[in-house]
């Protein structure tokens, strides 16, 4: 440990001695530049978060849209099955109504799924997502067949066996597209919950940095502050003291910076007015 904060003042000595060396414009330039690179990755992290967000919101919304376009495509044929149940039961085709509305939007609604499926952003995902529309497609056009076939056991009734079987063969389908939208929707939803979950890392990950380059911006003025002051403030001190020093005719009291810089110019003049009292100045 002691070694360590040797090491550290080692270096802050030499720091400020690279510092003292430095002239007053190279000086004003860190001073302005530390809290601006602050100011600037702020400004580029906030950027970048932003364009995260918008991305995965975008991202989001969409995968609100395949939950619900899902959960439309159940729903039709629900009322599908619903409508060609009721005929069976009652014989009665205004009972068919659910099931023409159905079959007249379902392939609208599959058309709209595989669109907002497309736009999956990764390639791998995407095609997964078309591979199961296209099974939960096949098993609709089968109950859809099934579905339409209910119409001969209301033309010419059909023994109750063959009528069990029938609709245990649609039950057993209805019971498959159920599954497999269902499986399709809990994907969509535990996507979802990641992205919101990236969305509130970014926000988290946003507010730190705020925050360091706020700390950063704090600290650089207040070193800046101190550096002013052992660097600027010091130097006219003791020039003034060297003046002083001169006009009651006394030896220097501080060497002079001999820097290329405003200041080092004064301190120049002043010591050939010192060279020409014949007064004594201290070497650096």
């Amino acid at each position: 440990m002691e070694k360590l904060k040797t090491f550290l003042k080692w270096r802050w000595i030499r720091v400020l001695q690279v510092w003292n060396r430095a002239p007053i414009r190279a000086q004003g330039g860190i001073w302005v530049l530390i809290p601006a690179v602050a100011l600037f990755i702020s400004f580029l992290t906030a950027i970048y978060g932003n364009l995260s967000r918008a991305s995965i919101e975008y991202d989001i919304q969409r995968k609100f849209k395949a939950v619900r376009q899902y959960n439309d495509l159940l729903t039709l044929m629900i009322d599908a099955e619903t409508g060609e149940r009721g005929v069976l039961l009652t014989k009665r085709q205004e009972f068919l109504e659910p099931y023409q509305k159905a079959i007249s939007e379902i392939p609208n609604t599959i058309t709209n799924l595989n669109e907002t499926i497309q736009a999956e952003p990764g390639e791998k995902p995407r095609q997964e997502r078309i591979g199961n529309l296209a099974k939960i497609q096949d098993l609709i056009n089968r109950q859809l067949a099934s579905l339409k076939k209910s119409q001969d056991f209301v033309a010419a009734p059909k023994s109750d066996e063959e009528l069990y079987q029938h609709l245990n063969g649609g039950k057993s389908l209805m019971d498959e597209i159920r599954g497999r939208i269902g499986e399709m929707q809990n994907e969509e939803e535990r996507l979802l919950t990641e992205r919101v979950e990236e969305i509130n890392s970014i926000r988290n990950r946003d507010y730190i940095v705020i925050f360091i380059s706020l700390g950063i911006g704090l600290l650089a003025r207040l070193v800046s502050f101190y550096l002013f002051e052992r660097g600027i403030v010091r130097r006219i001190h003791r020039l003034t003291e060297n003046v002083c020093a001169i006009n009651n005719e006394k030896s220097l009291r501080y060497p002079f910076s001999k820097k290329n810089d405003a200041i080092g110019l004064l301190e120049e003049e002043i010591a050939k007015i010192a060279e020409q009292k014949n007064l004594e100045i201290k070497s650096k």
